[in-house]
């Protein structure tokens, strides 16, 4: 007799689950509005991503904000503008843009920050969504 040993879902995977789940998932998550800005060494990102993680007893999936050419980002998590009520790590992502031919070799452009804001093992920030609209201000150095 096998026994199927139960390992944890990866980010992707947790995704693809509550993807599935859609709209008529039963549990509803308590969403705030969450804005703000991204700047690096003094100057606005141009582009990138901003992603919240919850942490400890925060539920619920990822947000992701794209970064707009002014620097500015809005939250978003399950297509639903917010993001879900308490602490979330949070990592920007912002790499060089790669030309056609490198996207057909599947060539990823090099990080435009230090890698540490990039990566949820070192990235030093962490933001507490309340309720009401939140406003963030990154600024990377």
């Amino acid at each position: 007799m096998r026994t199927l040993t139960r390992r944890p879902l990866g980010p992707l995977a947790a995704a693809v689950l509550l993807a599935a789940a859609g709209c008529g998932s039963d549990i509803p998550l308590r969403l705030a509005p969450v804005r703000g800005t991204v700047s690096f060494q003094g100057k606005a990102l141009d582009h990138g991503q901003v992603v919240f993680a919850p942490q400890g007893e925060t539920p619920g999936p990822q947000a992701v904000g794209t970064i707009g050419p002014d620097g500015t980002f809005r939250m978003t998590t399950a297509g639903e503008d917010g993001v879900v009520l308490g602490t979330h790590l949070v990592t920007v992502h912002c790499r060089r843009e790669v030309s056609e031919e490198e996207a057909r070799n599947l060539i990823i452009g090099e990080s435009l920050i230090p890698d540490k804001y990039c990566k949820e093992s070192q990235s030093p920030l962490k933001f507490e969504v309340k309720e009401g609209p939140n406003e963030y201000p990154i600024v990377l150095e």
